[in-house]
């Protein structure tokens, strides 16, 4: 039942029997379909525009409540990794006295996970209600599938991730109890590293709140665009807006960010090598090697973790270069106007350079036409190897100028073609308008002179 009492059957269209029906269904695909009774539509028909205006305030709170959870979702995501790294770094530089203040720290970790799972858990729950909302649905079940539930199980499973609140203890000899203030604490264990790891997928919740705090979302005029060109306004469509509009600090800040963050992880994978590589300043210094797939080899990862790690960055560095080349490559590009000024100056330099070569070709024609009157056999020849090299010039300019001509013809303007048809077509139909008018008055003139005919031959003088 809908909201009312109405009766609503929701459907999915396509529809398509079997498991393939059930499993693609998408919950923004949803079509609804109300059956409705004759009183209802009536009352339907008789809602007051204080209903919908109710609505539509209930949509636009469910979206704000929206937007600061996700917003408060990644503040808390961010905390946690801060925490974890705090704790990393505290846990090599400290001491054993500082177990209790890292034991704490580590808690935290815990306490700001809870949050951040309670958070997404209202997220997707006020998620739910907006699309329910939107299509007149009481029954979560209806708007949430399968596919929706394996996505924010998946979620809740990646934020929950993170070293759990357990410290190693220092050996607790006598002797090293004396000396304890000088002692350290032992590192990460090797599950603890691969967790922390792990909480930098977190990040994830950055494009999602990008996207519902940007103004494509919040316009009305480019989600009424939108949707009539039938566009889904995701991360994809996000991030090719700000690629568009802002390329080289999208660039610079996704370059730095990766810099910075793998050469934190891999300063944790290689700690404890006694090479020297889990030094932060080597890791600052392999990391942008490896990205710029340059690769000295004075230092290496020797950890699998490492290895892993100097993999992943040679990856993003292949796929960050050929965005950067791209984005150079639309940079140096020249626009519309500049296209045009080029190629007419071109234009104009080689029609100087084909006169110039003509008249190289009439000026050698004439001295070889004047020495061979002459009878000066040895001028003639000199003047018509000029003659024939002139004239192979003229005809490489001459193509040279084919070509640029070819070149401008290939480039024509889309929108001025678009003017050009458009005027056609209107140029047609005002002919065809004309024509038709033209005919109709023949056909009017053919009706009455068929109609004076039939007159005459029915007239009595002519019948006697």
């Amino acid at each position: 039942m809908g909201r009312g009492g109405w009766p609503v059957f929701t459907a999915c269209l396509p529809a398509s029997r079997g498991k393939a029906a059930r499993g693609d269904m998408q919950p923004r695909e949803l079509t609804e379909i109300s059956i409705l009774t004759s009183g209802d539509k009536a009352h339907y028909a008789r809602q007051s525009p204080s209903d919908n205006l109710r609505r539509l305030n209930k949509r636009k709170a469910l979206l704000e409540e929206k937007k600061r959870l996700s917003a408060w979702s990644l503040v808390f995501a961010l905390l946690g990794i801060l925490l974890m790294v705090l704790h990393t770094e505290l846990l090599w530089f400290g001491s054993c006295q500082w177990f209790i203040y890292l034991f704490l720290v580590k808690c935290s970790i815990s306490l700001s996970t809870v949050v951040l799972l309670i958070l997404i858990f209202a997220f997707h729950i006020k998620e739910t209600q907006l699309f329910m909302w939107d299509n007149s649905l009481v029954d979560w079940r209806i708007a949430v599938n399968a596919k929706t539930l394996a996505w924010i199980l998946l979620e809740i499973a990646i934020c929950a991730v993170h070293p759990f609140p357990s410290e190693r203890q220092c050996d607790d000899t006598e002797e090293l109890h004396e000396s304890s203030e000088y002692q350290t604490p032992p590192f990460l264990s090797n599950l603890d590293i691969l967790l922390s790891i792990f909480m930098f997928l977190r990040v994830y919740l950055l494009p999602r709140t990008m996207l519902l705090h940007s103004r494509v979302l919040v316009d009305a005029s480019y989600r009424s665009i939108g949707s009539l060109n039938k566009i889904k306004f995701q991360y994809q469509f996000v991030m090719k807006i700000l690629m568009n509009t802002c390329p080289g600090r999208v660039l610079l800040i996704l370059t730095g960010s990766l810099w910075i963050i793998s050469s934190w992880v891999l300063s944790v994978c290689e700690r404890e090598n006694i090479n020297g590589t889990g030094k932060l300043t080597n890791t600052m210094w392999l990391i942008p090697i490896t990205f710029l797939t340059i690769g000295y080899g004075d230092i290496v990862p020797y950890t699998v973790c490492g290895k892993m790690v100097c993999l992943w960055t040679g990856i993003m560095g292949v796929g960050c270069t050929a965005l950067i080349v791209a984005v150079a490559a639309q940079k140096l590009e020249f626009t519309k106007a500049e296209k045009h000024v080029h190629n007419f100056m071109l234009d104009i330099h080689y029609m100087k350079k084909i006169k110039c070569a003509a008249a190289n070709v009439l000026g050698e024609a004439w001295l070889l036409h004047r020495h061979t009157k002459r009878g000066d056999r040895t001028k003639t020849r000199h003047h018509q190897r000029r003659l024939f090299s002139a004239i192979h010039v003229f005809r490489r300019r001459r193509i040279r100028h084919k070509n640029l001509k070819d070149h401008v013809n290939s480039m024509v303007d889309i929108s001025r073609m678009q003017m050009i048809l458009y005027d056609l077509d209107s140029n047609l139909n005002s002919s065809h308008q004309d024509l038709e008018k033209r005919i109709n008055q023949l056909d009017k003139k053919l009706d009455e002179i068929t109609g004076l005919i039939s007159k005459i031959i029915d007239s009595p003088h002519l019948s006697h």
